[in-house]
């Protein structure tokens, strides 16, 4: 069985690897503004590393840089320099989550390829316990 994907399939997975990258940090965005006046400059990374997690998780190592990309450009300009002017720290800050959100996208994308794996393995072990039982 040939398991290579054609230049069209390998475009496809790439765009809908942007289209989930693009909505899990636009949402992270929308609740991170929604909680600003609760939380006001405190913590304007912390969704996204959740949302680096769980791009990582469903489409891979790709998707969840292209998250942790646009969430530090995203936090950084609209919640800890909107004005345009990085308060002292600012960029500090932005650093450390880059370099949270790093192990966090390898540690999920490490936990997908296991799922992955165990899935091959327990549907194999099906497949042979049916062929015995016919």
């Amino acid at each position: 069985m040939d398991t290579r994907k054609r230049p069209g399939q390998i475009a496809l997975q790439v765009l809908i690897t942007i289209v989930v990258a693009a909505l899990l940090a636009g949402l992270a965005t929308l609740a991170r503004a929604a909680l600003g006046p609760r939380l006001g400059g405190l913590s304007p990374f912390m969704l996204y590393v959740a949302a680096v997690l769980v791009a990582g998780l469903v489409r891979g190592p790709l998707c969840g840089a292209l998250v942790m990309l646009a969430g530090g450009i995203l936090g950084f300009s609209l919640f800890l320099a909107p004005d345009g002017v990085a308060p002292p720290g600012s960029v500090v800050a932005l650093m450390i989550f880059w370099g949270v959100s790093a192990p966090v996208l390898v540690t999920a994308n490490e936990l997908r390829v296991q799922l992955t794996r165990a899935m091959a393995r327990l549907s194999a072990a099906l497949d042979r316990k049916g062929g015995v039982a016919s």
